[in-house]
């Protein structure tokens, strides 16, 4: 008779020791483990085996674990991620979870403890159904998994930044973004971006039936923007 395929975790920790003891305990408890040193070996080894869940440090050496987790989300890696972090402060758990992280556990911990939590954030997927892995807004159709985006039939071609202004927005229509909320969400290893506002004026060049009277993104007076689709027309 076949065996039933393990639960596989992946850990992403830059301390040797907290892999090899992480490790050994989930291979105790029965669970297939994957391991990565650096932001981006994980995003390297997620994308390629998928796994069930995913216990990742904030602090690593080369991109942080917030910035990680946003980056797996938009490659629409959706595996639940607990936190590990000795930083006990509100402001970091709030952006963890802003950027589709599940749970955190602060360092020190007890294996116990990382157990039930890792238990917990598995049983809430198991019942949480998959994202749409294509958004349709009005005339827009956004491929996450592909990065693409087709506008009545024709492939729009977007930056990568574009792509995930859009994607940031098209996710939640009505929703109003400052503009420090966006650059916030855009933050990635390449630097920090210092002024979102040319890269939505080419975001709207591209995907705007007429940008200068734009449907799509739309600018919200003394807050920043927001995306609704409700009355886009073809052009």
């Amino acid at each position: 008779m076949t065996e039933p395929a393990k639960t596989s975790v992946l850990i992403v920790d830059d301390d040797p020791t907290i892999r090899l003891t992480v490790g050994a305990y989930l291979s105790g408890q029965g669970y297939n483990v994957l391991e990565a040193a650096t932001g981006r070996e994980a995003i390297e080894t997620a994308t390629k085996h998928r796994p069930q869940a995913i216990i990742l440090d904030v602090i690593l050496p080369d991109l942080d674990g917030l910035q990680i987790c946003r980056l797996l989300r938009e490659c629409n890696i959706q595996s639940p991620i607990l936190f590990l972090s000795t930083d006990t402060e509100l402001d970091t758990r709030l952006r963890g979870f802003s950027y589709g992280g599940d749970d955190f556990l602060t360092k020190p911990f007890n294996m116990l403890e990382l157990g039930a939590r890792l238990q917990a954030i598995l049983r809430r997927q198991a019942i949480t159904p998959d994202i749409e892995e294509v958004i349709v807004r009005g005339d827009l159709s956004i491929d996450v998994i592909r990065r693409r985006v087709i506008r009545n039939g024709k492939t729009i071609e977007l930056t990568p930044t574009e792509f995930r202004i859009l994607l940031t927005m098209a996710r939640r229509p009505g929703q109003v973004f400052s503009r420090d909320r966006l650059l916030d969400e855009l933050q990635d290893e390449e630097g920090y971006l210092r002024n979102v506002d040319p890269h939505i004026a080419r975001l709207r060049a591209k995907i705007e039936p007429i940008p200068g009277r734009p449907t799509y993104v739309q600018t919200v007076w003394g807050q920043g923007y927001k995306f609704e689709y409700a009355n886009a027309t073809n052009p």
